[in-house]
């Protein structure tokens, strides 16, 4: 393992646990994604995908089982984000 891998690695632990922490944030309380962005959580869920697709050619498979967390969390706040904005649409265009 060279030192490229090893910094990747690290950096993976450290947001698998920033994650965590926002996943327990939004298992207690949904409503804490109704800021955010549909564009710029689909567009960090691509990237994320992208970094998983790059550890997986590279042969980084700590990483890569590490940012699968991070994947299925943008994913899901992708999708929170997105039922929240339609369901916004829907009750301004029933006013």
């Amino acid at each position: 393992m060279n030192a490229a891998d090893m910094a990747m690695n690290f950096a993976n632990v450290v947001n698998l646990i920033a994650v965590l922490l926002l996943m327990r944030a939004v298992i207690k309380n949904r409503n804490i994604l109704k800021g955010y962005s549909v564009t710029g959580t689909f567009l960090t869920f691509a990237a994320i995908l992208g970094f998983e697709i790059g550890f997986y050619l590279m042969e980084n498979y700590i990483s890569l089982v590490l940012g699968l967390v991070n994947l299925v969390f943008w994913f899901m706040a992708f999708v929170f984000s997105l039922r929240n904005k339609l369901r916004e649409r829907k009750a301004n265009t029933l006013k």
